[in-house]
């Protein structure tokens, strides 16, 4: 059995250039990316800009990011960044997982399930 979530990230990508997201406690993520516009890089990181004692931190505040590899489900070989349409699968990475460095996309999605 699984469990799934998919999140729409169009509007973040297209509006601001990036997206953001905590998938912290999810096995794996895929990112979809349709009529891609510019290279979308993925970057990857525990830090979610936490204050001791104040906050915990989110996905919008994170920092220290670095390059991150995925599998392209079309040719299974590790991408950091995709200049096309395509899949790429996560598994394994930090807690936040960054997309940016584009300039647009027709659609953006980001499946993240769990096996259980």
């Amino acid at each position: 059995m699984a469990v799934q979530q998919v999140i729409d990230i169009t509007a973040d990508l297209n509006d601001n250039t990036i997206c953001q997201l905590d998938i912290g406690g999810w096995d794996f993520a895929v990112v979809q990316l349709a009529t891609v516009a510019g290279t979308w890089s993925f970057f990857t990181s525990n830090d979610s800009g936490d204050i001791t004692g104040v906050s915990d931190g989110s996905a919008t505040s994170a920092t220290n990011f670095i390059a991150v590899q995925g599998t392209n489900l079309a040719t299974g070989s590790g991408v950091t960044s995709l200049a096309t349409a395509g899949l790429v699968k996560f598994s394994g990475i930090g807690r936040l997982l960054k997309i940016s460095g584009g300039t647009s996309v027709s659609k953006g999605l980001v499946r993240l399930y769990k096996i259980c």
